[in-house]
């Protein structure tokens, strides 16, 4: 029996497991689990089981093959007997596997073959129900041989499927999280571990599916045939058990959605029945509103006394005098509704420091105010942390509990309706080499999760998106039915979601919906005229992309299919006279229409390749992923661009006579009472073609001043994929013209707003000070931090220039120094790179030598998850890591185990730029205006991935000898925040970095 203090551990370790925001009784039902699972009777798979686990050579089927196997039979949770063996596969074993699984070739040495080994398992086997952790793997790996073919007709149960359906609200279904979330063995991808792990774990899991809802468990019982998906048959015995308990007869033959005893409505209803209600917002710029009133600067004050709001949130408080300073002058701004600049360098806690007079002012005057962040980890950050903090100890002292809400763009949000139709058309299956693939589990997580979850968004959902696509389960604003929608009001997750934000008193959301509100004139977020914009560094970038104009020709493409296509699953139209063939006569006539224009957007696609002759680096592979092409005054004079804007022209003259057409099929499909949702899908392409239409005359018209124009081209013939862009150059403009007349205070802060100590250049990439509206005030606060003590920044004196069109001597030497750096300092470095083709590069050199020494060196692949990588650096000490741009804000690994941030190359934007380009034709000074200032800004924020807290201390490499050879040098040495700054050759710096961290 386990003690109260095991207990309480196993519940604080699930707690770390179970994701922000999950429901206080879902993760009761979580901790439950254990519990259940040991007094629990799971029939069929309790008994004559075997749990498998095997080792490979890689993942692919072809090329890889058998290097372990371990298989448990399992009685009643218990382990009974083992078939464990090595296998020689005859190939050779990369060292990566060899590290990740601690098989090397000597084990191999000897042991059977991938035939031998497998005929052993089948007669370990027999008739057993197999069950492994990513089945399909396993059962693939294992029965390509033909000696273990026959154990494709065992039922294999899949405990990633267990786990992603029966507890969609944990962070990961990595084996080793599941073990450490609900136990204390940990898996060491060795698969007799990990065979052991997931006897762990299976009991468990099963619980978890034994605890959901009855008729949701017939629902997805119903989804697939064992054929299709052998895990199903886990979810059927528990339906028929539910049903015996209560003495019902469980009818397989039904889908319980279908006959209506399950709807995702009564289980949205039941999910948000105890939500609290909450009094509507005032509009503080509506006519006759009171002005709002906020707190004194006494009140401000007190609150951050120990004794007070935040001083009773931490057990060891101190008082931070530049964290009040702050506070006072955030409420200062909003009290005489004045733009303020702050700079908080870290440590000053400035997320505290704006959330306490915002939520005073909001609750004292009944209005919102919002907080708009660049990164989702601040965004969870304060939704899951920092106000629920405040709100508790707001409760502690007889107040009311702070109302706060997360708000992201609508496509961020699970759609029921489309859910529904995604239960009700059937499942997805694709036949793989033999291995059946289906929807199935993807849509039973979805069903799971919207009984579990009240207004989270769907970002963490992550399906095989050829079985489940986002879009199978999402909806953006133009196809959303809004009221027409069976689901609309609370129970909807995006329009409940905005609901819940407009009564709320602080409103968290990123800076693209911000922007994007602006430019849509406030219909998307609510009425907010307090605004704190966190993170503000990347404000302009983020606007830029907000406010662009792009003319795709994937969306040109998808369109004119959907008009034209033959096959009814492309043709919108045809789709709608199937369903209703009463609109027959107009959908034809849509189709008559679209055949011109799709022809003719068939030959737009094929023509804006020719834009490739402007790339100034056809031979490389930047080209193969987008180069942007400025599209400068001379080029779209030449004869070129004019023939691609004549095909596009073309196409758009085209595209009218479509949209008529499809305009008067709305008409009809709203006269004849046709299905709402075949009317706003109708509507939608009508919506969608005047977009296209609109950017096409932004794009291709007469160029605009305000605009720098560019395309982004492919080298592949086959990659229909080119898009035309306009971006406004001056964002600071168009936020005067429309953001500051509508809003009446907004305070920006991040840890990096100035250069040199001056605000300037944020002043003016934003719009300050330009009129009355867009007058600020600015801040800056150095950190309490002792950077000078704490990090040392290295600069080397004998590493060569970097030259792109020959970077060879300076890698040689970049490399040189990056071997001896891990190892004097035993690992633990972040290196963050510019381009991708250096990181590899470094990588290959660097790699082997480290991996002698027995250091870990990881990379930043295409498509890696930043978590998996953060969570890799994390949990091991001495890990290192080359990363890219993504890596260089945003990223926190506190304490020890980052003990150094390596530069290799200033993130100059690249000479090609059209944005650049543009500048530098109007401003003789452009460089060092924008060029200068944002490579500064990125600097400083990759500099401040290495101390986070107080205590932490470190080394920082800036690998650039421009720094000590160019007049900017000094500019950005002076924006670093530790003075204590050596300049050193590489072979020193090793010595010194030795001295400091060996």
């Amino acid at each position: 029996m386990k003690t109260q203090s095991e207990d309480t551990l196993q519940t604080a370790n699930l707690a770390a497991y179970i994701s922000d925001g999950t429901p206080r009784d879902v993760a009761a039902l979580y901790a439950s689990l254990p519990g259940r699972a040991a007094v629990s009777d799971f029939g069929p798979f309790d008994n004559n089981l075997v749990v498998l686990d095997t080792e490979t050579t890689g993942l692919t089927m072809d090329y890889d093959d058998l290097m372990q196997i371990a298989a448990a039979r399992v009685e009643g949770g218990r382990v009974v007997d083992w078939y464990v063996t090595f296998v020689n596969p005859g190939i050779f074993i990369p060292a990566e596997i060899m590290r990740l699984t601690g098989i090397h070739e000597t084990d191999l040495i000897g042991a059977p073959t991938p035939a031998e080994a497998v005929s052993g398992l089948v007669d370990f086997v027999g008739d057993a129900t197999l069950v492994a952790h990513n089945a399909a793997f396993d059962r693939g790996q294992i029965t390509k041989h033909p000696e273990a073919a026959c154990l494709k007709d065992n039922l294999w149960v899949d405990t990633l499927d267990l786990a992603r359906i029966a507890l969609p609200r944990l962070k990961s279904y990595r084996l080793t999280d599941l073990v450490h979330a609900f136990g204390t063995t940990a898996s060491s991808h060795r698969a007799d571990d990990d065979v052991a792990a997931t006897v762990e774990v299976l009991r468990i899991l099963l619980a978890g599916v034994d605890a959901l809802p009855d008729e949701l468990l017939e629902t997805i019982a119903a989804l697939a045939t064992r054929d299709q998906w052998p895990t199903s048959e886990v979810f059927r015995h528990f339906a028929r058990t539910h049903a015996q308990r209560q003495g019902k007869t469980y009818d397989e033959s039904q889908n319980a959605l279908v006959r209506g005893a399950f709807t995702l409505k009564s289980l949205r209803k039941q999910r948000l029945r105890a939500l609290p209600a909450r009094p509507a917002k005032t509009d503080a710029a509506a006519p006759n509103a009171p002005l709002p009133t906020f707190a004194t600067t006494d009140e401000v004050e007190a609150a951050f006394a120990p004794d007070g709001l935040v001083g009773s949130l931490y057990p060891d408080y101190e008082l931070r005098d530049e964290q009040v300073i702050m506070a006072k002058a955030v409420n200062r701004a909003f009290a005489r509704s004045e733009n303020l600049a702050v700079e908080a360098g870290t440590g000053v806690g400035k997320s505290m420091a704006y959330l306490v007079p915002a939520l005073l002012g909001a609750r004292r005057s009944n209005i919102a105010v919002g907080v708009a962040t660049k990164t989702n980890a601040l965004l969870d950050q304060l939704v899951f942390h920092e106000l629920p903090a405040l709100s508790a100890a707001l409760e502690a002292r007889g107040q009311q509990p702070l109302a706060y809400a997360a708000l992201k763009g609508l496509a961020h949000y699970p759609c029921l309706r489309r859910i529904d139709n995604l239960v009700n058309r059937g499942i997805r299956v694709i036949d793989n080499d033999d291995e059946i693939q289906t929807s199935a589990p993807g849509t039973a997580a979805l069903l799971t999760f919207v009984s579990q979850t009240d207004y989270d968004d769907a970002d963490s959902l992550h399906f095989d998106p050829r079985l489940v696509s986002r879009w199978d389960f999402t909806s953006t604003s133009s196809e959303c039915l809004k009221r027409k929608c069976p689901y609309f009001g609370q129970g909807c997750f995006g329009h409940g979601a905005r609901r819940a934000a407009e009564n709320a008193d602080i409103v968290v959301t990123n800076h693209a919906l911000l922007f994007a509100d602006v430019e849509a004139d406030g219909g998307l977020l609510p009425p907010i005229r307090y605004w704190v914009i966190d993170e503000a560094h990347g404000a302009e970038e983020e606007a830029r992309e907000a406010f662009a104009v792009e003319f795709r020709s994937e969306d040109l493409l998808r369109l004119a299919d959907r008009a034209a296509a033959e096959d009814a699953a492309r043709n919108l139209f045809r789709r709608a006279v199937r369903r209703d063939p009463r609109c027959q006569e107009q959908a034809d006539k849509v189709i008559a229409a679209g055949q011109p224009f799709s022809a003719a957007a068939r030959e737009y696609a094929r023509e804006v390749k020719k834009l490739k002759k402007f790339c100034q680096n056809q031979r490389g592979n930047r080209v193969n992923f987008g180069e942007a092409v400025w599209l400068s005054e001379d080029i779209r004079n030449e004869v070129t661009f004019r023939e691609v804007a004549a095909a596009g022209e073309r196409c758009m003259r085209l595209a009218t006579p479509v949209i008529d057409q499809a305009t008067q099929l709305v008409a009809v499909l709203a006269s004849i009472d046709a299905p709402a949702d075949l009317q706003n899908e109708v509507g939608t392409f009508c919506f969608d073609m005047r977009e296209l239409v609109a950017a096409a005359d932004v794009v291709f018209g007469t160029s605009d001043p305000r605009y720098v124009y560019s395309a982004y081209v492919f080298q592949k013939a086959d990659k229909l994929i080119e898009r035309l862009c306009a971006q406004i150059i001056d964002v600071g403009d168009h936020l005067n013209a429309t953001f500051y007349r509508r809003v009446h205070s907004v305070v920006f802060t991040s840890a990096t707003l100035t250069v040199g100590g001056s605000f300037e250049a944020f002043s003016r990439s934003m719009g300050l000070n330009r009129d009355e509206f867009s007058q600020s005030r600015t801040l800056k606060l150095d950190s309490s931090f002792d950077f000078d003590d704490h990090m040392v920044i290295y600069v080397p004196t004998d590493i060569p220039e970097y030259n792109a069109r020959n970077a060879g001597p300076y890698l040689e030497k970049l490399q040189e120094l990056l071997v001896g750096a891990h190892k004097a300092s035993h690992g633990g470095l972040l290196t963050l790179f510019a381009n991708r083709a250096d990181m590899d590069a470094c990588y290959d050199a660097v790699q082997p030598a480290l991996d002698e020494e027995g250091l870990v060196l990881e990379r930043q692949r295409q498509g890696a998850s930043f978590k998996t990588l953060r969570d890799l650096f994390i949990n091991d000490r001495d890990a290192s890591l080359f990363a890219l741009k993504s890596f260089w804000a945003g990223f926190d690994a506190p304490g020890e185990t980052l003990r150094g941030v390596i530069i290799p190359k200033l993130p100059f934007v690249p000479p090609t730029d059209p944005l650049s380009r543009v500048r530098e034709d109007r401003d003789p000074n452009a460089w060092t205006h924008y060029a200068l200032t944002a490579a500064v800004i990125d600097t400083r924020q990759a500099v401040g991935r290495l101390i986070r807290k107080a205590d932490d201390r470190g080394i920082i490499i800036l690998a650039d000898s421009r720094i000590l050879t160019k007049g900017y040098g000094k500019t950005v040495l002076a924006s670093m925040p530790s003075k204590n700054i050596r300049r050193l050759t590489c072979d020193d710096i090793v010595k010194d970095i030795r001295r400091q961290l060996g």
